[in-house]
């Protein structure tokens, strides 16, 4: 099941505590990138988090990996997951 999830960091955060764990969440995504969990990741464009396409199980598997990021291991960040199924304009219309 494709995943979106949209990451928002807490603009509260400890600015010297979100520099120390940036390096650390890098590293986490890259590993989920290369184990195909994260499809895509994008950066927002307001600079407040990310925008992740993840291949899961379902929503709560989403949840759980993305439970595990640093930033958000270290309540910096928070994350609305968005399960996804096939567009039914474009199904109707293939058929």
């Amino acid at each position: 099941m494709k995943v979106v999830a949209i990451a928002t960091r807490n603009p509260d955060a400890d600015p010297k505590q979100l520099e120390k764990l940036l390096q650390p969440e890098a590293d986490h995504v890259l590993r989920m990138i290369r184990d195909e969990t994260v499809r895509e990741v994008y950066s927002r464009t307001d600079g407040k988090g990310a925008v992740l396409v993840l291949e899961c199980e379902d929503e709560a598997h989403a949840r759980r990996l993305l439970s595990e990021l640093p930033l958000a291991k270290a309540g910096i960040l928070t994350v609305e997951i968005y399960g996804t199924k096939p567009y039914r304009g474009v199904v109707q219309h293939v058929k």
